[in-house]
């Protein structure tokens, strides 16, 4: 079992968006898109209630395998690496009625993928074109790459969580 940090303040980039400095327009663009994709996830339409709006993970993603994503394969080898490392914003643990999705931003790319109740759908941002998010589809070719990319992101993000062994910094006293 592995407790996330759901939410916890006292994590960096968990519970609430962090941007570091020197951003560029297309880093920040991508960051928004996922962020927003990332709540999507999370808080979903209940079923047969759209309000006149498109799923939103739908409408703004775009199936894909991983070997046709430049960058893709890249990005899911080097997430682990990047949580680790941690850093302002990298990562982002959120739970709600869409279950359990995690963020995180690389230094061109984003990743986002619910975790619970299912491991799905696998998202991909990145730089070279912020406007756009790919959803990674069956991938028969790319299985144990995105397994063991998620399986590593999830350990590092629960490292975080109680008896984890990360840094926590101290949460300031209210008086």
């Amino acid at each position: 079992m592995m407790v996330l940090p759901v939410g916890d303040p006292a994590v960096p980039g968990v519970g609430g968006v962090v941007e570091p400095e020197g951003l560029t327009d297309a880093a920040r663009r991508r960051r928004t898109l996922m962020d927003r994709l990332c709540d999507a996830l999370v808080s979903p339409l209940p079923r047969g209630v759209w309000y006149g709006k498109a799923d939103a993970v739908l409408q703004e993603t775009a199936p894909m395998l991983v070997a046709d994503v430049p960058g893709a394969r890249e990005a899911l080898l080097a997430a682990p690496g990047v949580v680790e490392r941690g850093g302002p914003g990298v990562l982002r643990v959120e739970s709600g009625r869409g279950g359990v999705v995690l963020r995180v931003h690389g230094p061109t790319w984003s990743l986002v993928f619910g975790v619970s109740p299912v491991v799905r759908p696998i998202l991909i941002a990145l730089d070279t074109a912020s406007r756009t998010a790919w959803r990674i589809e069956d991938d028969e070719d790319a299985q144990d790459l995105i397994r063991g990319a998620v399986a590593e992101v999830v350990a590092e993000a629960a490292r975080f969580g109680w008896g984890g062994d990360k840094y926590r910094p101290p949460v300031a006293s209210a008086g």
